[in-house]
């Protein structure tokens, strides 16, 4: 056995500690593979801290990202699996999917000798497979487990109280299969007291989970709970952040349920998060009027996180984020609107910018005007990326944006 095969024997071993993680990348340094120890530090700097920190920017935006000669070096997978994408967490393959739950409890005995497995995605739970897959012990090793195409109450009731999902502190949930009743057996689970992230779409039935959610006396200790897709309306907003469970929610995704100004309305005069630090609201319809009203909220002085792409925003609306208080903001997410060129240089003259990491402002009508002010704001030169993509920008003021951000910048 080499040494660095040593190291990957340590890592399997311990896959919670990272200092075998970090051994690695120093060996790979070592052998003159930089740039996948940098990606090694990077992952497990970033897994450390939060999603809109520098370091979890950078892993996202990492230029060096896994090439095809680190796709092809990955571990063959048994039969049924294959790698999730992207793979890695904190460095190594981490994530797998698998055709349905009998592929995961044949490849369980041998699956963490591969890898550090710690993320599971369902493609399918077929009914007759799940008593087992409950009590395959392989499941204690999973932090987060994706059921692709949803569950009924039955398979909810059978899988999500197994003894083994002990270490999940993420589930992600599917809509196709997934029913009003479904709700009421998840919120109930063993495993949901224990989670701290919680996705879930229901498209057919809206606002199941938020009564399920809303009924708990004592919610398990969430703090990122993503509602897209559940034909949310304000009245369920407003039973949401009336429940004990929106207290400690950092992280909320509203996207995808029609809501518009009156939704907003609910975030506005109420103010019901106060530990929320990311919130998603793509395609919801705020309007102009829903977006001007979080202004002077006490809500954005502490988000760091602001979604509000796919919602055809106007140029006016460049002009409204300019004069907000968003000096505590580090992601920007604009993309898919209509900002324009108006837009684009209202909000490049915007003096909070200097915090800015991350600005997405892609496919939003932006020509020449606008790029040349972004390329000369003044207040951008800590952006880690900007993503301009599918703007109609012409050569000379793509030059101007190249030599302003470098790789920063994607056109």
């Amino acid at each position: 056995m080499s040494d660095l095969d040593a190291l990957v024997r340590a890592v399997l071993d311990r896959p919670d500690d990272d200092t075998p993680r970090l051994v690695y990348a120093d060996a790979l340094d070592d052998l003159g593979d930089a740039g996948r120890a940098a990606f090694v530090r990077l992952q497990v700097e970033a897994a450390r801290g939060e999603a809109w920190e520098s370091a979890a920017i950078r892993a996202r935006c990492f230029r060096g990202n896994p090439g095809e000669e680190w796709w092809n070096s990955l571990p063959e997978l048994p039969h049924g699996l294959q790698w999730a994408m992207p793979p890695f967490r904190r460095g190594f393959p981490a994530a797998v999917q698998a055709t349905d739950g009998a592929a995961f409890v044949a490849a369980a005995g041998t699956l963490f000798d591969i890898a550090p497995v710690e993320s599971l995605e369902l493609l399918s739970t077929p009914a007759g497979g799940v008593a087992a897959l409950a009590a395959c012990p392989g499941l204690a090793r999973l932090r987060r487990l994706v059921i692709r195409a949803g569950l009924g109450q039955a398979t909810a009731l059978v899988l999500l109280n197994s003894p083994h999902l002990a270490a999940l502190d993420e589930l992600v949930i599917g809509a196709a299969l997934t029913s009003a009743q479904t709700a009421r057996a998840v919120t109930a689970s063993r495993a949901f007291r224990r989670l701290r992230t919680f996705s879930y779409r229901d498209e057919s039935q809206g606002g199941a989970l938020v009564s399920a959610l809303a009924a708990l006396p004592d919610p398990p200790p969430l703090r990122s709970l993503d509602l897209q897709g559940n034909r949310l309306t304000p009245a369920g907003l407003r039973r949401l952040f009336d429940s004990p469970i929106a207290a400690g929610l950092e992280s909320l995704d509203i996207s995808d349920n029609h809501l518009g100004a009156d939704g907003f309305h609910e975030l506005i005069v109420r103010d019901p998060l106060p530990a929320l630090r990311r919130l998603d609201a793509m395609r919801t319809g705020p309007g102009t009027a829903g977006v001007a009203g979080l202004a002077g909220q006490p809500l954005l002085r502490r988000v760091r996180v602001l979604n509000f792409g796919g919602n055809a925003l106007r140029p006016v609306v460049g002009t409204v984020l300019r004069a907000m208080p968003l000096s505590e903001i580090r992601v920007l997410d604009l993309r898919d609107n209509r900002l324009g060129d108006e837009g684009a240089t209202q909000l490049a003259g915007a003096r909070w910018l200097t915090g800015l990491l991350q600005l997405d402002l892609s496919e939003n009508d932006i020509g020449a005007a606008g790029a040349e002010a972004l390329a000369a704001g003044h207040e951008l030169g800590g952006l880690i990326e900007l993503d301009l993509g599918g703007n109609p920008i012409p050569s000379t003021s793509r030059k101007a944006l190249r030599d302003r951000f470098g790789d920063r910048v994607l056109l």
